[in-house]
């Protein structure tokens, strides 16, 4: 079983001032089909000590929070800059990261990619069109169709990743890193009705 260290969301509580982290439920049903254990990383708490006390197989960076730079507000800046920090460590450290929607996104800025304002995103399906040049071709290439729930696209890509996967209308989907095990992706494979097994298969094979 894989043990691995999961980010969550930030949200502001409506009632009275508690900013407060939260994780979609079916993440633990994701979880438990893919046999693998989460380890929830509190971002007020050092999370050098789960790596020194736990064999951490890998870190998946959630969805959720627009990046500082595409919408300020303190929330986000808190995130990014605990993010950037747990992908630095990582680095360091060679513990392979997969980044899913923002997850994506705070790794292309990480690298130096800048962001784009796209319409129609949100609510809809995509065909991706595989690089064949990804070091994830062949689990990419199985998958027929992903959904897709964000507002931004990276626009300019630095030379140290490379797209791994474009929809049919050509927004990047998909990215990895050239040297690092580090890959992003668009896609929410959590809010699938039915998880699709070519998506579980995906994260299993890159762990």
């Amino acid at each position: 079983m894989k043990i691995i260290a999961v980010t969550q969301r930030l949200v502001l509580n409506q009632n009275y001032y508690e900013m407060r982290e939260a994780l979609d439920v079916k993440w633990g049903k994701l979880f438990k089909k893919i046999n693998f254990l989460p380890v929830i990383l509190p971002i007020e708490f050092e999370y050098e000590k789960y790596f020194n006390s736990i064999k951490i197989d890998g870190i998946i960076l959630t969805g959720g929070n627009d990046l500082n730079n595409s919408n300020k507000n303190k929330l986000s800046l808190k995130r990014d800059i605990f993010e950037k920090k747990l992908i630095r460590y990582a680095i360091k450290k060679k513990i392979p990261i997969f980044g899913m929607c923002r997850g994506m996104e705070i790794i292309g800025e990480f690298f130096g990619a800048d962001f784009k304002k796209v319409k129609n995103q949100v609510g809809i399906r995509h065909v991706l069109d595989v690089n064949k040049k990804s070091k994830y071709f062949n689990q990419l290439n199985k998958i027929s169709t992903v959904n897709s729930f964000h507002n931004y696209a990276i626009h300019k890509m630095p030379k140290d990743l490379i797209v791994s996967a474009r929809s049919n209308n050509g927004i990047i989907k998909a990215i990895e890193h050239k040297k690092y095990k580090i890959f992003g992706q668009m896609w929410h494979s959590e809010r699938e009705k039915l998880f699709d097994k070519n998506q579980m298969n995906l994260i299993k094979k890159f762990f």
